[in-house]
């Protein structure tokens, strides 16, 4: 098999690609720091896993990823009948595009969110949009789910999971690019606002809220550490079956689903 190969399903053309650099950002992170720490996410197999099936039963369909990356949630949609990933960080699409070339129900274009609907991204044509710790990442907030709700068709699902809590809003956040924290009311309020109906919220990974507070705000880090990530993915498993028992009113991270109303 070789090494590299045409991906399947794009057309040249069709949008243009986003040059390195054009995705706006506050001040933080470049694109070349943010395809690194995708690569490590990449290797905790049990956190991603874990956010995966704590939004899996919402998706349905034929899919669009919104910030696929190099394709770390991807890899768990591929049952899908179709699944596009928009992606505007160009090594990361690269990285993406030949990893899945060979799946002919999978198409990744480089665009942002703010160009779509486009040809490549039509607009009522998904059963499911998942946007997972990207919105954060993205200044007008309300535009962009109110364009994810222009991608779905009648009855489909906008899903959506952004870090939680503006109280421990810290050093990491400013380093990885975050404008902002959410908590539940201010979340249901951009979903409003986008012509998004709620139709479930829950806060998830309790020991992730205690460990971001402690290297963001005590400890006033920019970096988790590779050695720290690898350790709390090892942990998952219990975090997993213990949220599974007791569900508490806070986390570290936050889910919300809704439908275009």
């Amino acid at each position: 098999m070789p090494a590299t190969c045409e991906p399947v399903g794009v057309q040249p053309g069709t949008v243009e690609p986003v040059r390195p650099g054009e995705l706006t950002l506050p001040a933080g992170p470049t694109a070349e720091q943010v395809h690194s720490s995708l690569e490590l996410i990449s290797e905790l197999y049990n956190y991603t896993h874990w956010l995966f099936n704590s939004v899996r039963p919402f998706i349905q369909g034929r899919v669009c990823e919104v910030g696929c990356g190099i394709g770390t949630v991807t890899q768990f949609l591929l049952n899908h009948e179709r699944v596009v990933g928009i992606e505007p960080f160009a090594e990361s699409f690269l990285r993406a595009r030949e990893r899945f070339c060979y799946h002919l129900n999978v198409q990744i274009v480089n665009c942002m969110l703010e160009d779509c609907p486009n040809q490549a991204v039509p607009a009522g044509f998904f059963d499911s949009v998942v946007c997972l710790n990207v919105l954060e990442h993205i200044e007008d907030d309300v535009d962009s789910l109110s364009r994810m709700a222009r991608l779905c068709r009648p009855g489909g699902r906008v899903i959506i999971l952004v870090p939680a809590h503006t109280c421990i809003f810290g050093e990491l956040d400013r380093a990885y690019g975050h404008f902002r924290r959410y908590n539940r009311g201010a979340l249901r309020q951009a979903f409003a606002a986008a012509g998004l109906q709620v139709s479930y919220g829950t806060y998830l990974n309790v020991l992730g809220f205690f460990g971001w507070w402690w290297q963001s705000c005590w400890l006033g880090r920019r970096q988790i550490t590779a050695r720290a990530s690898r350790f709390f993915n090892r942990l998952v498993p219990f975090m997993d079956a213990f949220e599974r028992v007791v569900r508490l009113p806070f986390g570290q991270s936050l889910i919300m689903v809704g439908t275009p109303v």
